[in-house]
C-alpha cells in the first residue's frame, strides 16, 4: 500500500495553517485543530488517512503563496495550484 504524504504548510506569520494529504487541501484554519489542539488533529488526521508522524513535513508557505492566501481568505484546495515548490518526498 502506498504511503500517504502530508504536508501542514502555514502562512509566513503563522496565522493560517493548512494541512495538505497527497497534494489534497483536508482543512485549514487559523490553527488546525482549533478546540481540540494540533495534537489531537494530527492523530486523527493519520487515523483517518492510514499515515504515521514520520509522514508528516511542516513547511512555511512562499511569500507568493502567501500574500495569494491573505488575499483570498485561505489556501487553495490543490498544492499544486501554488507556486512555490513544497514536495512530497
Amino acid at each position: 500500500m502506498k504511503e500517504k504524504r502530508v504536508i501542514i504548510l502555514s502562512s509566513q506569520e503563522d496565522n493560517w495553517e493548512a494541512c495538505y494529504v497527497d497534494g489534497k487541501c483536508i482543512d485549514q484554519a487559523h490553527h488546525l485543530g482549533e478546540g481540540y489542539g494540533m495534537l489531537y488533529f494530527i492523530k486523527e488526521t493519520c487515523k483517518k488517512y492510514n499515515t504515521t508522524l514520520e509522514d508528516i513535513i511542516e513547511l512555511s508557505a512562499e511569500e507568493i503563496d502567501d500574500e495569494k492566501a491573505m488575499e483570498c481568505g485561505q489556501f487553495p484546495e490543490l498544492l499544486n495550484d501554488l507556486q512555490g515548490k513544497y514536495c512530497l518526498t
